[in-house]
């Protein structure tokens, strides 16, 4: 591995060789071009060229237009070709044909059409015949069921009761009168729903409705409830019990108890004296309101150290918007004993997140992209590139003769790789 030089605009490069994948551009270009392949160096070699192609091209044309074949018969992949209607006719004669999902649209359609699905036909439930000083009156109903109903009306219109009505076939019925009769025969067919509805003002023996409180009388209840007075109320709104008590009872229990709960004024007033005695500012101890003992955690808004402050804590949190140092150097790492990986890390979420580490492997510094609060170690995903600048009055030493350095050296740019 060396330093190599990089050429950028406005700097002369001086190659031995040069390989290049891809085209190269450029305003002219100057030397020899003779290995230079698929080009056309003269003239000679353009006429060759364009002959050959040409003869080539023209003999293949006329083989390809020579085995031409004129016969309808030797096409193949060609389509059935109809000449005429009748032969449309023969061919969906006596057979079955799909339309697929479209629609069949006609002026009518005959033949039988018992396969036919979504049709809904409608017919009649009821036909009237009249007949005129009749005896016996045949009706052709054709509802193709003996399950009938039959009415006869005289030619006033009333409902009048017939000698017989013989109904033994599905599509006819036959009424009989005992003198010549005239009017009309109405026949339904059976099986049909009559539905309806009736006023309630038409209904007989209906039930008193209440329509309020004012109906009701409050003194013709049997089993009145016991109402309880306001104090009797006050004292179970205070109480919670899971077992049928008496109220007077209790009463009496808490008034004997409370008789019983005296305080020793004497021993508080001696601690409160002593207290007193002890402590220069009582009311800063009586304003504490959190535990203050070795292994509490307490909270306070500021807090001032005017000596050392040593955390022999594994953890050291400090929650703050900014973190103001006085130090100029700040020493990580400062428990190892000798050359160990180290670095800062943005949290970015769960305490973990982008680092700037020192690698010891490598002796270099680098980036990486999720690195935990907890690691002890890093290995960067990608290195710093160190600028050796030899006018500045830096040094050319092994230290960062490492891939991706840079070096200048009187306007001159070296990468090293």
């Amino acid at each position: 591995m060396s330093w190599k030089k990089i050429i950028v605009s406005g700097s002369q490069a001086s190659l031995d060789t040069l390989s290049v994948d891809n085209g190269i551009s450029a305003t002219t270009f100057a030397g020899s071009g003779t290995s230079i392949t698929g080009v056309v160096h003269n003239s000679g070699e353009i006429a060759s060229d364009i002959s050959g192609s040409f003869n080539s091209v023209s003999a293949s044309l006329a083989a390809d237009i020579s085995n031409i074949s004129t016969v309808f018969a030797d096409i193949t992949n060609k389509p059935t070709l109809f000449s005429g209607s009748a032969q449309v006719e023969a061919t969906l004669l006596d057979n079955s044909v799909t339309f697929g999902t479209g629609n069949v649209t006609a002026a009518a359609f005959i033949g039988n059409g018992s396969q036919l699905s979504g049709i809904t036909v409608d017919q009649a439930a009821t036909l009237a015949s009249a007949f005129t000083n009749q005896t016996s009156v045949e009706v052709v109903h054709n509802f193709s069921s003996p399950n009938i109903n039959t009415t006869v009306y005289d030619a006033d219109g009333y409902q009048i009761i017939p000698a017989s009505v013989r109904a033994n076939l599905n599509d006819r019925v036959v009424v009989t009168f005992a003198t010549p009769t005239s009017g009309r025969i109405v026949v339904a067919k059976g099986g049909h729903i009559i539905s309806g509805s009736i006023s309630y003002t038409n209904l007989d023996d209906v039930p008193t409705l209440f329509s309020g409180s004012v109906q009701v009388d409050y003194d013709s209840i049997q089993n009145q409830p016991t109402t309880i007075s306001s104090a009797q109320g006050t004292k179970l709104s205070h109480i919670t019990v899971t077992q049928a008590v008496s109220l007077d009872t209790m009463e009496s229990n808490i008034t004997t108890n409370n008789s019983k709960l005296t305080a020793d004024t004497t021993n508080v007033t001696s601690a409160g004296a002593l207290m007193d005695s002890e402590v220069t500012n009582l009311a800063a101890v009586k304003a504490i309101n959190q535990s203050l003992v070795t292994s509490a955690s307490p909270t306070f808004a500021d807090l001032t150290i005017s000596g050392d402050l040593i955390v022999q804590g594994d953890t050291t949190t400090i929650s703050t918007a900014n973190l103001l140092i006085e130090d100029k150097f700040i020493l990580l790492n400062s428990g190892s004993n000798g050359t160990a990986d180290g670095g800062i890390i943005i949290d970015e979420g769960n305490g973990e997140g982008h680092g700037y580490v020192y690698d010891a492997a490598t002796s270099r510094f680098g980036f990486h992209n999720s690195l935990g609060s907890t690691a002890t170690s890093a290995v960067p995903q990608a290195f710093a590139s160190a600028v050796v600048d030899i006018d500045a009055g830096h040094s050319d030493i092994s230290e960062y003769q490492k891939n991706g350095n840079v070096k200048t050296d009187s306007g001159t740019i070296f990468i090293y790789a």
